[in-house]
């Protein structure tokens, strides 16, 4: 699998999970539910766009390296 197909997994992974969190919180809106999306929900999409980051990077380096190299 390459680095841009990993990237493009990720990305609309995390779409869905976006998608199914606004979903649930139309009817759950409580304590409880905001405590999870600040502790859990929140931080782990900032990882994500973290790591799409560093795949995209990785990606474009991989490929001036190929080029370089052949």
């Amino acid at each position: 699998m390459s680095m841009q197909t990993a990237a493009a997994q990720l990305t609309k992974t995390t779409k869905v999970l976006h998608y199914q969190w606004d979903r649930a919180s139309e009817h759950w809106d409580d304590p409880v539910s905001r405590r999870i999306e600040e502790q859990h929900i929140k931080p782990l999409l900032e990882m994500v766009h973290s790591a799409i980051s560093a795949m995209e990077t990785m990606s474009e380096a991989i490929n001036r390296s190929r080029y370089e190299c052949s």
